[in-house]
């Protein structure tokens, strides 16, 4: 799988770009600033609907653009068939002109228009969000990535779910679904320990609950196996044989491998049940996937604690490459690699290795603020870009 080309218009500090690509590495240099991380946003908008990096669609659209509306395209070579993705972003807050109202809003009633936050076609088909996500694939890794270890818990499910969201609609749509519960059982809660609702309401949305969260654990479950197999032998490498990593999957509620599903789910219903004045008292669900976490073990020492920086970025890195080997085992397909300035994160023995690994997947898009910091070899290889003020230019 590849990208064959991208247009942005009006993206970020982009007014207007059109970049032909292709298989291999394709490398954009420039200072700070200047549009490098843009790019890859819009690749990896391309492949989830949403961003990377902004927590609102308005705020890809670059300011003072004509009609408030960002544009990205992206033509896909995928192994059996091409795809045309087009994405339209929308600023609703400033006036709209005419034009724009009359292309893009959607009538609501006789005499009145609706202009939806984003629009999406895939050749040409008006697509959502959800039938989006997993026509292309992508594995993103920035510097920020590197703090997989030693981040917070809320990046290591991210890292989980960005992988699992793409390669199976279902859990995506489960994962949405649960968030959705967990919101209004939350408010429940909160609304039974003001005495303003009773505790047996729980009932019907702990059915829900337990459904979705037993289905979306034993699939983490299932891509933590499947990683740890790639994830081993890549820290192996990466470490000269010194180290053995192991990556294990922490739910928040007790869970056994052994059970079927219909035992989880009862077993999770009965932990509810349990702990359901505590839940009251507080206010919050305290069981679920939304509390799940991984832990990082290497030679049987825990790294979040007592792993030194080295060996914690080591392990980040062999966690984000095994992803990739996961998505591409479980499509067929290869996913696109983006990689934005990790190399001055990492020292030249886990520079070199990550190199190497690039220059074996089909495409790479990899930005750096310095080409120096890259071996001629591997420069002379990739198609080599400047970018400055949001614009591209061939070198």
């Amino acid at each position: 799988m590849h990208l064959s080309r991208l247009i942005l218009s009006e993206f970020r500090n982009y007014t207007q770009a059109e970049l032909t690509l292709g298989p291999g590495l394709f490398l954009f240099c420039g200072e700070n600033a200047q549009g490098k991380t843009n790019l890859l946003e819009a690749v990896g908008m391309l492949a989830t609907g949403n961003s990377f990096h902004a927590s609102n669609d308005r705020e890809v659209v670059k300011w003072l653009a004509p009609d408030h509306i960002a544009r990205i395209e992206g033509y896909v070579q995928r192994r059996e068939d091409a795809l045309h993705i087009e994405i339209a972003l929308f600023d609703p807050t400033p006036a709209l002109s005419p034009t724009a109202i009359t292309r893009y809003a959607m009538p609501e009633t006789p005499g009145s228009a609706v202009l939806p936050r984003k629009r999406i076609k895939v050749n040409g088909i008006p697509r959502r969000v959800m039938e989006l996500i997993g026509q292309m694939n992508v594995v993103f890794f920035a510097p920020a990535d590197l703090h997989l270890v030693d981040g917070s818990p809320d990046e290591r499910r991210r890292f989980l779910d960005r992988a699992l969201c793409q390669i199976q609609p279902r859990y995506c749509q489960a994962l949405v679904k649960y968030r959705k519960v967990l919101t209004q059982r939350s408010a429940l809660l909160k609304r039974i320990r003001d005495n303003l609702e009773e505790a047996r309401m729980l009932d019907y949305l702990d059915e829900q609950l337990t459904t979705l969260a037993s289905y979306l654990s034993y699939e983490r479950r299932q891509m933590v196996t499947l990683l740890n197999s790639e994830a081993h032998l890549l820290q192996l490498a990466i470490s000269g044989g010194r180290e053995q990593l192991e990556v294990i999957y922490h739910p928040s509620f007790m869970l056994d491998a052994r059970w079927t599903s219909v035992e989880a789910i009862q077993q999770y219903r009965e932990q509810l049940n349990s702990i359901r004045k505590r839940e009251i008292l507080q206010g919050v669900c305290l069981l679920g996937p939304h509390r799940d976490d991984l832990e990082f073990v290497v030679n049987g020492v825990n790294l979040l604690t007592y792993g030194s920086r080295g060996q914690q970025r080591t392990a980040a890195l062999a966690a984000k490459l095994a992803e990739l080997a996961y998505m591409r085992a479980s499509t067929g397909d290869e996913p696109l690699l983006l990689l934005d300035d990790v190399f001055s994160e990492l020292d030249h023995t886990r520079r070199d290795y990550l190199l190497q690994q690039v220059m074996q997947h089909e495409q790479v898009l990899l930005t750096t603020t310095e080409l120096h910091d890259l071996p001629a070899a591997i420069t002379a290889q990739a198609h080599l870009y400047q970018v400055r003020e949001g614009r591209l230019q061939a070198l």
